[in-house]
């Protein structure tokens, strides 16, 4: 249910293209597979397209524990920041490397006037799950995240029973968290599969069960729920491009 990586990508080259920017630095953690490599050739290509290019590339291997990622964090910016080029990308990060990375950079001086960062959907779209001290250090970043009707009484209802049950689990979280895209998708996911189990009799075969669940066709907390030949139905997302500032982030503008 995640979005085509394409269209992520062409929002980056979109957003850099806007501000004409011409060089930017890619920082990203190396999974050691094709979709790494992918990620990076269709970055490359889309700024291409628009007249930038990849000045630098900077990759930090993805299963490090945090205080090899602090060392190897600071290491890294000191090289960056000593470089004409400021505009920085993070792609294909876990948010636990991002705020590490934001930090660093942040006790480095890096977070102010002259210097640009840009996070993706998988960073921006969990900005409601992070502590304040987190967002504190990334003041002024540029992102954008997956846009879903948050004005809905389906979500309101969600959003209730998901903020108690977090506040449950997470008491000592300053307050409780709003759901991200990854949630509604988790939460569409299992409605997929509970709903086709409560259409399909008690002796279903899984063959048949997954066959009842390729039928279904409903308004889901993150989208339209509904697939063709055993693929989920995509539709383009629509981005909220968004600005951190203060406690929280505004939308600046919609792609």
């Amino acid at each position: 249910m995640a979005n085509d990586i394409k269209v992520n990508i062409q929002c980056i080259a979109a957003i850099v293209n806007y501000f004409r920017w011409r060089k930017v630095t890619v920082i990203y953690q190396d999974n050691n597979d094709f979709i790494t490599d992918s990620v990076i050739t269709l970055l490359s290509d889309s700024l291409r397209v628009v007249g930038s290019e990849i000045d630098h590339h900077l990759s930090f291997p993805s299963q490090s524990s945090v205080s090899e990622h602090n060392g190897a964090i600071e290491q890294e910016l000191r090289k960056l920041r000593s470089n004409s080029n400021r505009v920085f990308i993070l792609v294909q990060s876990s948010i636990r490397f991002a705020i590490s990375l934001f930090d660093k950079a942040k006790q480095m001086c890096m977070m102010e006037k002259g210097y640009v960062w840009i996070v993706g959907d998988e960073i921006a779209s969990l900005l409601d799950s992070i502590d304040s001290s987190a967002l504190y250090n990334m003041q002024g970043v540029l992102g954008f995240r997956t846009s879903f009707i948050d004005s809905s009484k389906s979500f309101r209802r969600f959003k209730t029973k998901f903020r108690k049950h977090y506040g449950t689990r997470y008491a000592e979280e300053e307050e409780y968290s709003n759901p991200s895209i990854y949630a509604l998708r988790a939460y569409d996911a299992a409605w997929t599969i509970a709903e086709a189990m409560d259409k399909s009799p008690a002796n279903a075969t899984s063959k048949e069960l997954f066959k009842q669940m390729l039928s279904s066709n409903f308004e889901g907390l993150s989208g339209r729920i509904r697939f063709r030949n055993t693929t989920l139905l995509k539709h383009l997302p629509t981005f909220q491009v968004i600005n951190v500032v203060g406690k929280s982030y505004r939308e600046v503008a919609i792609w």
